[in-house]
């Protein structure tokens, strides 16, 4: 019997496509940040698996969703819905006023509620503009 002919039988299997090629790529900080990002959302086992994947199968698609905008901007559209209690308290005190007092005290007292009417239509305005800037920085991202 030859020695050279005879198989072993301990040790590893030998895979029947081995992967012998090594590819390497140099990344800045900001863009090793980017790439961590992307491949925690891809949920590989590997940077390898993750980034034959991403080059041989398909174009990479990672969407990245800005909590804090959202947040901020669902803050900013709660203001809405303050802003109708407001209005209701404000109509109330207006059917008040014109019950329990004259006419003329009755628009003396109004004219303070007035002015923070005004500005309080104003700020209004100001945060519909904040939500729309905010709705097209998140969407068209």
């Amino acid at each position: 019997m030859n020695m050279e002919n005879v198989k072993k039988k301990c040790g590893r299997k030998p895979k029947a496509h081995p992967q012998r090629n090594r590819l390497m790529i140099r990344l800045n900080s900001k863009e090793h940040q980017r790439f961590l990002r992307m491949f925690e959302h891809s949920k590989k086992a590997s940077y390898s698996a993750f980034i034959a994947d991403c080059v041989l199968n398909r174009p990479l698609k990672v969407v990245e969703i800005n909590k804090s905008a959202i947040d901020y901007a669902l803050l900013l559209s709660e203001f809405s819905g303050e802003f109708r209690r407001i209005g209701v308290n404000y109509n109330q005190i207006i059917n008040a006023l014109k019950t329990n007092f004259g006419e003329r005290k009755g628009l003396a007292l109004l004219y303070p509620l007035e002015k923070a009417t005004i500005e309080l239509v104003a700020f209004h305005k100001s945060i519909a503009e904040q939500i729309v800037q905010l709705r097209e920085q998140i969407f068209n991202t």
